[in-house]
This record gives structure tokens, sequence and C-alpha cells, in this order.
């Protein structure tokens, strides 16, 4: 009888494994979940969502930068190859001269500078828009003072390629302060971002 007891404790090995059925079985199923599921993922939306967010830590950096430095910083906007140029304006003259710092910051893959449907705080004409934006060197700028103000209240707008109104993202610059905020375009109106 302690013989049956004995034999009967030792494990079966054999049936804890998966059969090469029931794996295949799972794959099915998690095939089809992810072919219901991948269409209805928005990616645009995420590099348009990336991208705003690019644009407002290059511009809150930029008037960091002004204050810790003491002198001016400035952010411009290349449309035609959608990106950032962020220059550090040691002698303040507005212009790049030797020595002085130059970065540039490229927006995500898919997206561009785009005028939308409506602004932020009323209508626009320009990707890039503001009060008192100046151009340096082709490119809508704004000027970052060593107290952190900006030379001009600035509304910075993108979008993706496809150009849904949807997929309108935008950032906004307070002169006096430099504080940003970003905002999305749904329907036909705009609503704030969270971070």
């Amino acid at each position: 009888m302690n013989a049956d007891r004995a034999a009967r404790r030792i494990p079966d090995f054999r049936r804890l494994a998966f059969t090469t059925t029931e794996m295949i079985a799972v794959i099915v199923v998690i095939g089809v979940i992810c072919g219901i599921a991948i269409p209805h993922i928005n990616f645009t939306q995420y590099q348009v969502d990336a991208a705003v967010r690019t644009v407002r830590m290059a511009v809150q950096n930029a008037q960091r930068l002004a204050v810790t430095r003491q002198y001016n910083v400035i952010v411009s906007f290349d449309e035609t190859s959608n990106r950032i140029r962020v220059l550090e304006d040691g002698n303040n003259n507005n212009a790049v001269d030797l020595g002085e710092r130059v970065t540039w910051v490229p927006l995500q893959d898919g997206v561009n500078f785009a005028t939308p449907p409506a602004g932020i705080n009323g209508p626009v004409i320009m990707p890039v828009d503001g009060s008192d934006v100046v151009t340096i060197d082709g490119m809508p700028s704004i000027i970052f003072r060593r107290n952190g103000a900006g030379n001009t209240d600035l509304e910075v707008y993108l979008t993706s390629r496809r150009v849904n109104p949807n997929d309108f993202r935008g950032v906004t610059v307070l002169k006096a302060t430099g504080r940003t905020d970003w905002y999305k375009y749904i329907g036909s109106m705009w609503t704030q971002g969270s971070i």
C-alpha cells in the first residue's frame, strides 16, 4: 500500500506544459484582437502631441536660459524645414555671431507648422503669430530677455501632414512672464491640454 501512495505523489510533468495547439490558439486570438484595435489607434495625433511638447519645452528652456545666463535667448521657427532654432545671443544684437551657441530642435516626422481654421485668441493668418513677432534670418522669432519676459505674445500652431482639423495643436506664450500653455483643436474650438 505504501508503494501505491508513493507512486501517486510523483507529479506527471508531461501535462505541465502547453501543447502546440493551445499556443497557436492563443496567438490567433491575440492577432484578431490586434487586428481590430490597431486601426482605431490614431498614431498621427500622438505625433502632433509629441511635437507640441517639443515646441513648448524648447520655448520654456529658452526662457529659463535667458534668466540664468542674463542675456537674450532667441527662439526662431523654421517653417519650411519644420524645426526650431534656439540662439544664445551673448551680445544681445539679435544675430548669430561667432562663439554664440545655436541649437536646432526638429519637429517629429509627419508634423509641420500650419495656419489653423481659427486661432486660440482670435483670427490668425500665419502658423507663428503674435503682436510683435520679429523676423530674424527669415524666420519668425521671439526674444526672451534676462528677466524672462518675451518681446511678444506668441501663438505657434502645428498639425499633421494630413491637415485634419482635429490634429491642430497650439502653444501660447505670454509676453510679460514667458508662461506657456498648449491647446488642442477639437471640433470647432480650442481646449487647453493637460501636462
